[in-house]
């Protein structure tokens, strides 16, 4: 905390040795269905608060108990060519996201390998109806993700469940196996949440759904706010794709949250549902967008 210029580098690796943590959560989930990761009490493997200039480099993390980078509060981090493993078979290890990006500025994810029992890259920032009123809340501003290989994901790139305002993200030239989402924007009914200016442009392989937007429920406490904001999505921009998928566009309206200004550009789809509808978007805009072999 609060260490300028840290940096975690070199060929090593950084096991958190999770099974038995593992264990006791899904024990406890047996027994309590509404059991939360607060009660199981599990570490994160790396966390990296109110510093600047950080950099983690080249290094194996695996087998976190819990998260397994958690950053929070800081500015310039740079990720480079680490390896990010957390099981997904056997004893999964649950809520084992690859990196957390909590009220963070200017972060670079380059050319990484994920493969974690949930969400790879994940925007947070705090959840709750006065969420937007606590200092220690907050937004994601500038996030690059590029160059970087997945392998069983919940989600590549996840936008909540706690999350307020994220802006200038960009996921590019990455390739992707057997993830359940690529695009993930979780919309709590409980907390204002604003997306925006969110890119996804040269990625390939084939995924459950590519695009998600639909109400996150899990643990949401709504409370009465009278000038409670209403939650938007707006210039989100999906080009240059080719997908394999069973649900390419896993869209959900709601009067809780707006959805303006998304854009398909080049993009070509094998997608089992075919469920895509621009009319489920204000401003949606489509330029050589191709879905099984059909223009859009």
């Amino acid at each position: 905390d609060g260490t300028d210029g840290f940096t975690i580098a070199g060929k090593g690796t950084i096991n958190g040795n999770g099974y038995n943590y593992w264990e006791e959560f899904w024990i406890r989930r047996q027994y309590n269905r509404q059991c939360t990761n607060l009660e199981a009490m599990r570490p994160r493997l790396v966390y990296i608060s109110n510093s600047k200039n950080v950099t983690v480099q080249d290094v194996k993390l695996m087998n976190s108990p819990f998260w397994t980078n958690h950053l929070y509060k800081c500015e310039y981090v740079r990720y480079l060519g680490c390896h990010i493993f957390a099981p997904t078979s056997g004893v999964k290890a649950p809520s084992s996201d690859a990196i957390d990006i909590d009220v963070c500025n200017n972060v670079l994810i380059h050319g990484c390998y994920m493969s974690v029992n949930d969400d790879a890259v994940v925007l947070k920032g705090g959840k709750g109806t006065w969420a937007d009123q606590d200092p220690n809340n907050g937004a994601n501003n500038n996030i690059i993700i590029q160059h970087c290989t997945y392998g069983k994901v919940h989600g590549c790139l996840t936008l909540g469940s706690e999350s307020l305002h994220d802006r200038n993200v960009v996921l590019r030239h990455c390739t992707f196996s057997q993830a359940n989402r690529v695009l993930w924007l979780k919309m709590r009914p409980d907390t204002p949440q604003h997306y925006e200016y969110v890119t996804i442009e040269d990625v390939s392989g084939d995924c459950n759904s590519f695009l998600v937007v639909r109400p996150w429920t899990q643990f949401f406490k709504p409370e009465k706010r009278d000038d409670m904001p209403l939650s938007t999505c707006n210039n989100i921009t999906i080009r240059n794709a080719k997908i394999k998928s069973k649900n390419f566009f896993d869209v959900g309206k709601s009067d809780k949250y707006h959805l303006t200004d998304f854009t398909f550009e080049n993009c070509e789809v094998n997608d089992v549902k075919n469920a895509f509808d621009k009319n489920l978007i204000d401003n949606c805009t489509t330029k050589r967008l191709i879905i099984n072999g059909d223009s859009f």
